[in-house]
């Protein structure tokens, strides 16, 4: 496979240009803070609390964040490697059509973005339907306020999920067709604003006496609801089950649930400096920082409050128990140490960071169809660059558009965003690159040889991501056989959801056979040539 021809005779292109026009300005740091976002410290760090600790009771909090973020480092390795072989746009796609096979590689693509951009709508949604009424609430409880109420109900209702869901999708919009240098000050000052709000809620639960929280509850809950929860639970159906092996096993599931998304610089590996480096630095840090964050919280909260009761108190939220419930860690710390202006801060850095977190899957979602624009798979507007911003306006206007239909659809309680077991369709998206990058030293040796030091490495003769590449593989396997055993996890795969995902495969592998058909007719380019070279920089 030799480096790209950009012409073949004449007029003849393989790609739309000589050079992709994206600039690479995001070091080690950047790419951290991209993968924290994009796992998020406001949404990710209400679940091992709100919902893990609900769905597995009896498991342990910190087990199942230490075992979760072990699996991930080996997927978040094996993803690495993909961007440091192919720094380019979309280098698990890149990697996959010139590795394995070019239709199966869009059509997974193809598949992860669409839905990628729904679920960014449907996170966009969440802030108007979860975000802002758990923190109104908690401000209305806290504060006996009723316009909080007020509004928590109104930002729940379709109208409030549209009116404020729009408004937040616009400002995404208006913020990802910025230079990416300013895109990432503003994602820089999200994670500074999450970790204050992160300290903010340390605060109040570790200056709280180790006995204080019954009574804080109590006051805020009802006389005796504190005590009764545990009960009340179990008569709802709740078992403890404090077994190493099912936490374990809950490790291993919860695992893309919490930490998705540290591994995203990989699709946007063009803009990436020194990759091979890079990549692993900024998906490891991002992590570890958010794995002991989330940690430290729950080693602040258990001071305070028996795992029993958590759990508890998450498995009623998710029972159908239509008692008010408050499984909320933003909760837990506000009763102990009623404030306004600490309340304040957390709610500014939950909304501010929710934003950062549909941001960076605009980012990475245009950033692919650009490469599919590029290689002219779709038209070649959409890889259109600005001149002076830098950024492939066209393509985030289309993720735009989805994720706005997105957060309509979420509105009116479709089932076309996250619910839509979004990590379902990721993990069976993720299976062909990844099987790509395991077999990449035998299926292209001349590659491999030249790649860099970081991918080339060997234990005895066996190359280092062979061995991590069939592991990650392993590890995303078992995800799709655990969706369909434990249901409660991973949502009810049926088939109508199975049916979807062969559909949007489908509607990839046509796309792609058609492009090659038009290439062919007006262009007379075989568009399978443009997969024998790699993309220019």
């Amino acid at each position: 496979m030799a480096q790209a021809e950009t012409t073949i005779s004449g007029d003849r292109r393989l790609y739309a240009r000589k050079s992709s026009g994206l600039v690479r300005t995001i070091g080690v740091f950047g790419a951290m803070v991209f993968g924290v976002h994009c796992i998020s410290l406001s949404s990710s760090g209400l679940i091992p609390y709100s919902w893990v600790a609900g769905v597995w009771p009896g498991s342990s909090i910190i087990g199942v964040l230490t075992v979760a973020m072990i699996l991930c480092l080996f997927h978040a390795y094996t993803y690495a490697a993909i961007g440091a072989t192919m720094p380019r746009s979309a280098a698990d796609y890149t990697l996959a059509s010139r590795t394995l096979s070019a239709p199966l590689a869009f059509a997974a693509s193809w598949t992860l973005v669409i839905f990628s951009a729904m679920v960014a709508g449907a996170l966009i949604a969440w802030i108007p339907s979860s975000a802002l009424p758990t923190l109104m609430q908690t401000m209305g409880i806290v504060f006996n306020n009723q316009g909080f109420l007020d509004f928590a109900a109104w930002s729940q209702s379709a109208t409030g999920i549209i009116v404020i869901g729009t408004i937040c999708t616009i400002i995404t919009f208006v913020t990802m067709i910025l230079p990416t240098r300013t895109i990432l000050r503003i994602l820089e000052v999200g994670f500074f604003l999450g970790l204050l709000a992160w300290v903010v809620i340390y605060f109040q639960l570790g200056t709280a006496a180790p006995d204080a929280f019954p009574a804080a509850w109590d006051k805020f809950m009802g006389a005796g609801s504190y005590a009764s929860r545990i009960e009340l639970a179990k008569q709802n159906g709740m078992v403890i089950n404090p077994n190493v092996a099912v936490m374990t096993l809950a490790g291993l599931i919860m695992g893309f649930w919490i930490f998705y998304g540290y591994y995203i610089p990989t699709f946007f590996a063009g803009e990436v400096k020194q990759a091979e480096t890079t990549l692993i630095a900024g998906s490891w840090s991002s992590l570890i920082v958010t794995w002991a964050i989330f940690v430290v919280g729950a080693l602040l909260l258990q001071r305070l409050v028996p795992l029993e009761w958590i759990a508890a108190e998450s498995y009623l939220s998710q029972s159908g128990y239509e008692g008010l419930t408050m499984p909320w860690i933003i909760f837990y710390a506000a009763i102990l140490r009623p404030s306004f202006p600490l309340l304040l801060i957390v709610l500014i850095g939950w909304v501010y960071t929710l934003i950062n977190l549909a941001q960076t899957y605009f980012f990475y979602c245009s950033r692919i169809i650009f490469a599919w624009s590029f290689d002219r798979l779709i038209p070649e507007k959409v890889c259109y660059i600005h001149p002076k911003l830098h950024s492939p306006i066209v393509a985030i206007a289309i993720i735009t558009i989805i994720a706005e239909i997105g957060v309509i659809d979420a509105a009116l309680g479709g089932v076309m965003g996250a619910q839509l077991n979004f990590v379902f369709f990721a993990v069976c998206t993720q299976l062909v690159p990844v099987t790509a990058m395991t077999l990449f030293p035998y299926l292209k040796p001349d590659l491999f040889e030249n790649s860099s030091a970081f991918v080339r490495r060997k234990i005895g003769n066996v190359p280092v991501i062979t061995i991590v590449g069939g592991i990650t593989l392993a590890y995303l396997l078992w995800m799709i056989i655990a969706s369909f055993a434990f249901p409660a996890v991973g949502g009810r795969i049926g088939i109508g959801t199975l049916g979807t995902l062969a559909g949007f495969i489908i509607s990839g592998l046509i796309v792609f056979y058609a492009a090659r058909a038009y290439r062919l007719k007006n262009e007379g380019i075989d568009i399978n040539w443009t997969f024998q070279s790699i993309p220019p920089v």
